[in-house]
């Protein structure tokens, strides 16, 4: 990567070291077919030193589908979702986000620069970079992740049309988690997943329809972790790639031997990760941190 960005390789089983103080409270943003429920092991970790708010993106959870009368399928519309769900009790806070999650917590990075303190992202699904920056290095590679990614949301929306969303969870389960990962899975887990089908064709179309270009990213005005698993699909390491290579405060993380649901398989390395870059975040202004790499 450029721009002299920090990479790390973290062994899957390192231990937790949370050690921050009682000062901003953290946002954790889920990713697509969850709820925030998946930050639990992110709570523990902060337990008695700093409040993590792990609010249910619309449609999942405890949080209601957006009505028809809102923009639904915008991420200005979930971003502002969260904020009213944080509510202004927190005026400013450290923001993680996984996957769609970290595609609203980066729409809310830089549309509400004055709350967020630091920007913590997990493969953020900010596929519509691959397709509009395509003119640039990479562009034939980059079109090839976003069509194939095309073809995941394809199969999904035609899947919930038919009446068929299993058969949609399955390939979306698939892709992010490996062959077969479906079909391993439980039948009550199979119909809690096949039950958020639609929900998750509206992230997708949340995600495709943005169109800022990657210069954006130029601006961000909040030190950014930017995480991936080893074994995560390319289409999520190439995203996540362009962002650190783009913004002007990056370090980039990527965990051994973990895949795109690094937050629930590589909880504690993921959450050392966090801990690290809320800490240092909250110190006094210092020299820039892209120090040669640990």
């Amino acid at each position: 990567m450029s721009n002299g960005t920090r990479t790390h390789l973290f062994p899957a089983r390192q231990a937790s070291a949370c050690r921050s103080g009682n000062n901003l409270p953290v946002v954790a943003l889920h990713s697509s077919a969850s709820t925030g429920g998946q930050w639990r092991s992110l709570v523990e970790c902060f337990a008695g030193k700093r409040q993590v708010v792990t609010p249910d993106l619309p449609g999942y959870g405890f949080a209601a589908a957006p009505d028809h009368h809102d923009r639904a399928d915008s991420l200005a519309a979930e971003a502002a979702a969260v904020l009213r769900a944080v509510g202004p009790s927190a005026p400013a806070f450290h923001l993680v986000g996984h996957s769609y999650g970290g595609a609203v917590a980066l729409k809310i990075a830089l549309a509400y620069p004055w709350r967020v303190r630091s920007l913590t992202l997990i493969e953020p699904v900010v596929f519509h970079l691959l397709a509009r920056d395509a003119r640039g290095s990479g562009g034939d590679a980059d079109m090839r992740l976003y069509r194939g990614i095309l073809g995941v949301r394809d199969r999904l929306r035609g899947a919930v049309a038919a009446g068929w969303p299993a058969y949609g969870m399955a390939a979306f389960v698939d892709f992010w988690n490996g062959a077969g990962t479906w079909d391993r899975a439980e039948a009550a887990q199979r119909q809690r997943l096949a039950a958020q089908a639609r929900a998750v064709t509206r992230n997708f179309a949340s995600v495709l329809g943005e169109s800022w270009p990657l210069s954006d990213l130029t601006r961000l005005a909040v030190p950014l972790l930017a995480i991936t698993g080893e074994t995560s699909p390319e289409v999520a390491r190439r995203v996540t790639d362009k962002l650190v290579d783009t913004a002007p405060d990056a370090t980039a993380a990527r965990i051994f031997g973990a895949g795109h649901m690094a937050p629930l398989t590589h909880a504690a390395a993921v959450n050392t990760l966090i801990e690290r870059h809320v800490h240092l975040a909250e110190m006094p202004a210092a020299a820039p941190r892209r120090a040669s790499a640990a």
